[in-house]
């Protein structure tokens, strides 16, 4: 008998111990998925996505995995084949997440639903619970309408009331377990825009097409900027709060680049090579200010993520014939569907979110213009361990 294992995702670094590791691992996975979404859902698509979070579950799925079903999330995910590291790197991670910070509000918390009439295997549910603090919750899927309320209040409430309604009925149908990763962030700019500055002005296409209007908000002001060939793009941090523990970077691909290429070529960069280009830049220039002009925006998404996941080469556990998790439940499970639904918002005041060669910095002469009148890509990234909590794009003014 086939039992189904229903996951979900919410909405989205890593304390670096025994070196970047992890770190890397996640950061490197992220920009694979975000490339990967993009190329299946098209220019015309806004995406928000928080791959920490699809990370985070997949990671949590691997512990209960094996054979090749667990080759493929290790090679997916870039795991670190040492188990011990990391778990002990996740676990630094959870408490890193978690610190308090001025202007910073961040929750984070992931929870498996499991069948009341079957347990999970003593050793997984252990690891589970004391190496990535997962809530282990009984639930009755017979009924699923129950089943759906359970998990959405579970939702609403990490979620601060901001996704309220994600799974229903036929999502739960046959399910044996339901795994969710929650993350719920607000954050007010370290130097918010003025709203009397906000203006409506034009928005185009990597062609230079003129597509919509949006409502573009503007500052000057002493931000890390820098331009870099290796990506074909510019690239722009802003920080949240008071100390800046957390920053959001922009990357605007050149003009006539398109931004999938952009993409492409800083998953070969690396992420981690682009926020030291950042560091660089803010000692360089730190008395250079930067004219900055960003779009006011709202993103939702919501999508299943099987078949991205799948041509990224995790394949066998959403096949009922190949899959082996006999390592969480003793039964024959698969993946039904990784579902995800993220949300993120971006004003005046900050952002509230419910995901190669060389390079060389560009003389900035005074004021350099950062103008986001394209389609841009946005990362969330949590600065003490460098890793990602967010991503996504922005390519049509006409869908906020």
């Amino acid at each position: 008998m086939i039992l189904k294992a229903s996951i979900l995702f919410i909405l989205p670094t890593l304390i670096l111990i025994n070196g970047q590791n992890v770190s890397n691992s996640l950061n490197e996975f992220s920009l694979n998925l975000l490339a990967t979404t993009n190329s299946e859902a098209g220019d015309n698509l806004n995406i928000a996505l928080s791959p920490f979070t699809i990370w985070t579950l997949l990671t949590i799925v691997s512990e209960g995995a094996q054979g090749n079903s667990l080759r493929q999330l290790v090679s997916v995910l870039k795991l670190n084949n040492n188990i011990k590291q990391v778990r002990s790197n996740y676990l630094a991670m959870h408490d890193s997440l978690l610190k308090e910070a001025d202007g910073v509000h961040l929750d984070f918390s992931s929870a498996i639903f499991t069948n009341k009439k079957f347990n999970l295997r003593d050793s997984y549910q252990k690891n589970i619970k004391e190496f990535y603090k997962v809530n282990v919750i009984p639930t009755d899927f017979k009924n699923t309408k129950s089943a759906a309320d359970d998990i959405n209040n579970y939702i609403s409430k990490n979620t601060n009331n901001r996704i309220n309604s994600l799974v229903n009925d036929d999502d739960l149908r046959d399910a044996f377990i339901f795994l969710t990763s929650v993350l719920s962030f607000k954050g007010e700019w370290k130097s918010p825009f003025n709203r009397t500055a906000t203006k409506p002005e034009a928005f185009y296409d990597e062609k230079g097409t003129k597509i919509g209007d949006v409502k573009m908000m503007y500052q000057n002001g002493y931000f890390p900027y820098t331009r870099v060939e290796a990506i074909r793009s510019y690239a722009l941090e802003l920080p949240y709060g008071s100390d800046g523990k957390m920053s959001m970077v922009v990357i605007l691909p050149f003009k006539g680049t398109a931004l999938a290429n952009s993409l492409n070529l800083l998953s070969k960069f690396t992420f981690n090579k682009l926020l030291d280009y950042l560091e660089d830049a803010e000692e360089k220039f730190i008395d250079e200010e930067v004219q900055v002009y960003l779009p006011r925006f709202r993103v939702t998404s919501e999508f299943n993520m099987d078949r991205v996941l799948n041509k990224m080469g995790i394949k066998d556990i959403f096949n009922s014939q190949e899959a082996d998790l006999l390592g969480i439940l003793d039964q024959y499970l698969y993946i039904s569907r990784v579902l995800q639904r993220a949300d993120i918002e971006v004003d005046e005041e900050g952002t509230v979110a419910a995901a190669a060669a060389g390079a060389s910095f560009a003389y900035k002469s005074p004021p350099p213009k950062f103008q986001a009148n394209r389609p841009f890509m946005y990362f969330l990234v949590d600065k003490p361990t460098r890793s990602m909590v967010f991503a996504g794009k922005v390519s049509n003014p006409n869908s906020f």
